[in-house]
């Protein structure tokens, strides 16, 4: 990858954490992998690494509509092999990004479309 800078590999099964070179040329941190875990509709773990969605909302587990969203999410994602672009912040314990599968469909965007969650404000 052109102007990638690896800044950690850990092991077979941990994702790969690069920065690439968008279109804008600023570096954004990305992290490749398989969901490992999903914790409810808009948070997943690539690896030992918790990734939040970026302007994803979606009800909290434990309620109809929060337990249907971390549903949707597992069938979506669980196992997968994603692409995760990172915001460069965090929120508690996890990073703020956006993830997209190996055939380039966003996730936070077909949870949206679906109408299991709604876009963040």
């Amino acid at each position: 990858m052109t102007g990638a800078v690896v800044l950690a590999v850990l092991g077979a099964f941990a994702p790969r954490i690069e920065r690439v070179m968008d279109s804008a040329s600023a570096s954004v941190p990305q992290i490749e992998g398989r969901v490992t875990h999903v914790r409810d509709g808009d948070t997943i773990e690539v690896g030992a690494v918790a990734i939040r969605f970026r302007e994803l909302d979606c009800t909290e587990r434990g309620t109809k509509a929060g337990d249907a969203a971390t549903l949707r999410m597992k069938r979506l994602a669980e196992g997968a092999q994603v692409t995760c672009d990172l915001a460069g912040r965090q929120s508690y314990d996890r990073e703020i990004g956006s993830c997209r599968l190996s055939d380039g469909r966003d996730l936070g965007r077909m949870m949206i479309e679906s109408g299991t969650c709604q876009r963040y404000r």
